[in-house]
């Protein structure tokens, strides 16, 4: 048995501008990429990426390799996409790790970290100082949890009902960048930029 991942990808970039960050350029590739290259590096499989708006564009974008799932009701929120990740997921499956499609700058690494962790502890999550962040990990106890959610919440609330069952792992601010404005696009750009001039030094 193993861990999974989820990769959250349904969304409408309401706060763009009218741009549709997902595949949004971001150093030579669309924005959703990033963070489904880094599912696809780790230990966990299957990686299950859950598409609603525009889902067929984001669909061509994809990686070979990845199982692509489409949320109808992805106008509902994010917990509607969790439901459908989770509901993809093989009945052998460990647990689960959910990913964010906007957050390119997650590394393969903190999704193995948090796939260790979870199994240890059951619940596991990126941490900034005392602040839950995404992405999270649960052992498949929790799927019952997360296919109740309802709205736009995440699977924060999860994390918060269980922090006796939960760890927080410490990750670097910027992995956690999450790409919600044209300012946040804009920063993400500047690190990509930078992050390659110095791998070519």
């Amino acid at each position: 048995m193993t861990f999974a991942v989820v990769v959250l990808a349904a969304g409408s970039s309401t706060r763009m501008g009218g741009r549709f960050k997902l595949l949004e350029d971001l150093g030579g590739r669309p924005l959703v990429l990033w963070s489904v290259e880094a599912a696809m590096g780790s230990r966990c499989r299957p990686v299950v990426v859950v598409l609603g708006n525009r889902a067929d564009e984001v669909r061509r974008a994809l990686p070979a390799g990845v199982e692509v799932v489409v949320c109808d009701g992805w106008r509902e929120g994010m917990s509607s996409s969790i439901r459908e990740g989770v509901r993809a997921l093989p009945r052998e499956s460990e647990g689960v790790v959910i990913c964010l499609g906007d957050m390119p700058f997650v590394t393969t690494r903190t999704i193995d970290l948090l796939a260790s962790a979870a199994r240890e502890r059951g619940i596991a999550y990126c941490r900034v100082g005392g602040e839950i962040r995404s992405p999270s990990a649960f052992r498949s106890e929790f799927y019952a949890d997360l296919m109740v959610l309802r709205g736009d919440a995440g699977a924060k609330e999860v994390i918060r009902r269980n922090m006796d069952r939960a760890v927080g792992l410490e990750v670097d601010p910027v992995e956690l960048l999450d790409v919600d404005t044209e300012e946040d696009l804009e920063l993400a750009r500047m690190i990509a930029f930078e992050r390659a001039v110095n791998r070519r030094k």
